[in-house]
């Protein structure tokens, strides 16, 4: 046991996006067998999207938990465990200024139940204030509740259980993310910049991708009204040189732009159009596992109803056209 606790490195609490969309599609899933396979690997993608540092070494145990797993969190009762993922854990810039420095472990464990939202944070609010367990936070909003956690007898080991409902009074869906600070993986080789995948097809026209980027995860959500897109590159400019060019061609669009506190050492802008039918977030920071790159994500809501956009000038950034999907995530 460690005298203190090390820093708990949660990336989905970083995209709340992410988590929402992902735990939407558990909650309007019906619960069948088919559905728990098919779920089972969209998680899978979403997760490479979301975590491109250690993607390469994702691996899922559909139905069941890692065989390594340092402690079982709190369980709900009765709930269905989908799928539980192992990877490991990003780092943050103070982590990789140290190259000796071992990568710890990250596990994510997806539930799904009928019981409702609110049953389920009020089982979590008390299963995690009993030893060895205790609550250092949380918060809710209309879509998702979260409660972040530590193990009082092994500071090395915290996590964060995030809940959302399903659309229209669907099936409730948890995700328990938790990292052991005293677990370690072998040292990774030389990182070697990927082949850029493919944007989502229906990916607005008028958000262009940067000169040069290498375009390493993609999601795609679609709900009621509603089109959330996430895209992750990589890119050897500076942070200061991807916000410039997206906050002017924001601005070239007529867009509103914010430049807003970010989540640790990472820079980020906010946009939206005057009639709220687009809005994101651009986030920009080093990335850990090659000083090189700056690495980029690009988080956007979209009405799927707005006008399209109008054709590209001569001498603007074209788009790239997507000829095959991400196995796993829904495209239209």
């Amino acid at each position: 046991m460690t005298c203190s606790p090390r820093p708990i490195l949660m990336p989905l609490v970083a995209l709340p996006l992410l988590v929402i969309g992902l735990l939407s599609a558990i909650g309007c899933s019906g619960g069948e067998s088919a559905d728990d396979e098919r779920i089972a690997g969209v998680i899978h993608n979403l997760l490479l999207a979301a975590g491109t540092e250690g993607a390469a070494a994702l691996e899922s145990f559909p139905g069941s938990l890692p065989d390594d797993i340092p402690v079982e969190p709190p369980i709900y009762p009765g709930a269905e465990l989908l799928v539980s993922n192992r990877q490991p854990a990003p780092f943050t810039d103070v982590d990789a200024a140290s190259a000796a420095l071992p990568q710890p472990l990250l596990y994510f464990i997806v539930l799904d139940t009928e019981d409702s939202r609110s049953d389920v944070f009020a089982f979590y609010e008390e299963a995690l204030d009993q030893d060895p367990w205790q609550i250092q936070s949380t918060f809710s909003t209309e879509q998702l509740d979260t409660l972040q956690f530590v193990d009082v007898e092994d500071l090395d080991i915290g996590g964060v259980v995030s809940i959302a409902r399903g659309e229209q009074g669907g099936r409730t869906g948890v995700l328990i993310s938790l990292q052991d600070s005293g677990a370690f993986v072998e040292e990774e080789p030389a990182f070697e910049l990927p082949r850029s995948l493919l944007l989502p097809k229906e990916f607005p026209p008028d958000i262009p991708l940067f000169e040069g980027a290498t375009v390493t995860g993609t999601a795609f959500f679609r709900e009621p009204g509603l089109e959330s897109f996430l895209i992750v590159f990589l890119t050897t400019s500076s942070q200061d040189d991807v916000l410039d060019f997206y906050r002017g061609a924001f601005q070239d669009n007529g867009w509103s732009v914010q430049d807003t506190a970010a989540f640790g050492l990472e820079d980020r802008i906010d946009f939206r159009d005057s009639d709220n039918e687009v809005q994101g977030d651009v986030f920009a920071d080093r990335f850990a596992r090659a000083r090189e790159y700056t690495e980029v994500s690009i988080q956007v809501q979209v009405n799927p109803a707005r006008d399209a956009a109008e054709p590209l000038e001569d001498g603007d950034e074209p788009m790239l056209e997507p000829t095959e999907e991400i196995e796993g995530v829904v495209a239209p």
